[in-house]
């Protein structure tokens, strides 16, 4: 019985100290009808696949054990990949990218990568923030917005 009670707290001791898991990523389709359903805003990161700068928000920044569950608590999480076509749904309306990326970036025909945008979908309301961010300017940019 001791053995038992023992390997179990050792157990529960080392499950503790368990990196925390990646930050689940939704679609775009998928991230617009958790948002209305759950009424929070968006977190949508613009990003494309050879940007070092991107990968490391993704793997560095997002995955922070301060931003993280920021993050989770308060955001639906959607990536979108700016080089791929395809169409989107915003605002009960049809876009292809170029003209999605122009509507969530306040009138932009081209946008940096990365860009994280703020996306409150029944406000219509968004802060945009372009390029590189480390943990701490991410977590007080997400404080900020959440103030609003």
């Amino acid at each position: 019985m001791k053995k038992v009670l023992l390997i179990s707290l050792i157990t529960v001791f080392l499950w503790s100290f368990k990196e925390p898991e990646d930050l689940k990523w939704y679609s775009l389709t998928e991230g617009l009808e958790l948002a209305h359903s759950e009424n929070k805003p968006i977190l949508l990161f613009i990003y494309v696949t050879w940007c070092d700068k991107c990968q490391r928000m993704e793997k560095k920044v997002f995955n922070n054990k301060e931003v993280l569950p920021l993050i989770t608590e308060n955001f639906i999480p959607v990536k979108l990949n700016a080089e791929i076509d395809t169409a989107y749904f915003h605002n009960d309306k049809t876009l292809d990218r170029k003209y999605f990326l122009k509507e969530v970036s306040s009138g932009k025909f081209q946008i940096g990568v990365p860009t994280t945008v703020f996306y409150r979908v029944k406000d219509n309301d968004r802060v945009i923030m372009d390029g590189l961010q480390d943990p701490e300017e991410l977590t007080a940019n997400i404080k900020k917005f959440l103030k609003k």
